[in-house]
């Protein structure tokens, strides 16, 4: 029994060796000639990540490799968006003038740029400007708080973003705006974004979630290159919604929720995590990596947005909700049976006749009411007499049952 103990602690002692040492050593140099930080991982001859600084650039990180030393998982300034280089933070709208398309010139200015810790397991370091207005004043200073770890698989990036207001801010309204990721896109190649809710592409766009992940195929990579980008359950309009261009462009975007301000002499604090990994998308590992990140132990936003959706979605007629479908190649979709026909169904089945069993729950959540428990509920039998492909007869088998959830026929029976 004595030796029990000494077992577990053993065992806690590896499990707890073998986690750290998944950290790799990593060092961040400063050149303040060319107004670069390079972070370099151990074992790699280049660095991973480059954090660019110039004097009247807005600060941005390009070119970022990926953890292995293989593949660009940034791109700068490419033909299709000039304006987006590699990771940036942008608004479009500070006071009525646009800092996302423009990266350069009389917009920016540099107040500083320093390493705040320059070796080991985390590297941190900071960039700080002030946004000028056009006749050169000082509208917003922003201040970008970087740390860094590298994992076996994986670079993990926190921000930490603050904007001072030198004078009353409004960040006006629009449909993108703020950080901002752009992956090396180009015309023809595989890729995905794909929110916490698993809606994708340009289902993701304008969509609030948690997380977005987005995915590409990358030269010099066998597999999909990719960069996750975490909200924080602290940040103001959280979960924000997304911006995802054609391009697979993609960031979270606070503004789309209306105008919001920072006032003369406050500050806004907003945070996000960043991951840069390859391989395949693991949403379940996302989920847990951000309760990790965040503190959350459960997925509540998402259950409120989805009610929220619930309540404010329309009403679609059954041709409306035809010509919404999304289908695979091959198929055709129609509207077998609907409303007034069958309501609230729950679970059907076919039986051998090609006649549709119907479990209508009218005792589920209603707008509002929520559950009736009122035992109305029924059992129907739906059939397409004339075989037109559109039900046209109803029998009503069973009712005043209380809550069916599923419905099997068979064996001469129900």
């Amino acid at each position: 029994m004595k030796f029990v103990p000494s077992n577990i602690v053993l065992l806690f002692a590896v499990l707890s060796v073998g986690q750290a040492a998944s950290a790799h050593s990593l060092e961040a140099k400063f050149d303040e000639k060319t107004g670069t930080i390079t972070i370099h991982r151990e074992g790699l001859v280049k660095p991973v990540v480059t954090q660019n600084a110039a004097a009247d650039h807005r600060p941005y990180l390009h070119p970022i490799i990926g953890p292995d030393g293989n593949g660009v998982f940034t791109e700068y300034s490419p033909g299709h968006h000039k304006h987006q280089t590699g990771i940036y933070w942008g608004f479009t709208r500070v006071n009525g003038r646009d800092y996302f398309h423009n990266p350069a010139g009389k917009y920016w200015k540099r107040k500083g740029v320093k390493v705040l810790e320059a070796k080991g397991e985390s590297v941190k370091w900071e960039t700080v400007y002030d946004l000028l207005d056009a006749d050169g004043n000082e509208v917003l200073t922003e201040t970008q708080r970087w740390s860094m770890t590298s994992e076996n698989d994986r670079h993990i990036l926190n921000l930490e973003w603050q904007g001072a207001g030198q004078t009353d801010v409004t960040i006006g309204k629009y449909s993108y705006g703020g950080l901002f990721v752009r992956m090396p896109w180009q015309k023809g190649i595989k890729g995905e974004a794909v929110n916490a809710a698993r809606d994708s592409n340009r289902r993701a766009e304008g969509k609030r979630a948690m997380w977005l992940d987005v995915g590409m195929e990358i030269n010099g990579l066998d597999d999909w290159g990719h960069i996750a980008i975490f909200d924080h359950h602290k940040n103001a309009g959280y979960p924000q919604p997304w911006r995802v261009d054609g391009q697979l462009g993609v960031g979270p975007v606070r503004a789309r929720l209306g105008d919001w301000k920072i006032a003369q002499g406050k500050t806004e604090t907003i945070r996000h995590q960043i991951h840069v990994y390859s391989g395949k998308l693991d949403d379940k590992d996302l989920t847990n990596r951000w309760k990790a990140y965040t503190g959350q132990r459960g997925t509540y936003a998402l259950w409120q947005l989805a009610k929220r959706a619930g309540r404010e979605a329309k009403f679609l007629s059954p041709q409306e909700a035809v010509e919404n479908s999304t289908i695979e190649d091959g198929f055709t979709v129609n509207s077998w049976a609907n409303e007034p026909m069958i309501t609230q169904p729950m679970a059907f089945c076919w039986d051998d006749k090609g006649r549709m069993w119907v479990a209508e729950n009218r005792d589920y959540e209603t707008r509002g009411r929520g559950f009736s428990a009122s035992g109305d509920s029924r059992i129907l039998i739906l059939e397409d007499t004339d075989r037109d492909g559109v039900a046209d007869k109803r029998s009503v088998f069973l009712e005043g049952i209380p809550f069916p959830s599923a419905v099997a026929v068979g064996l001469n029976g129900l």
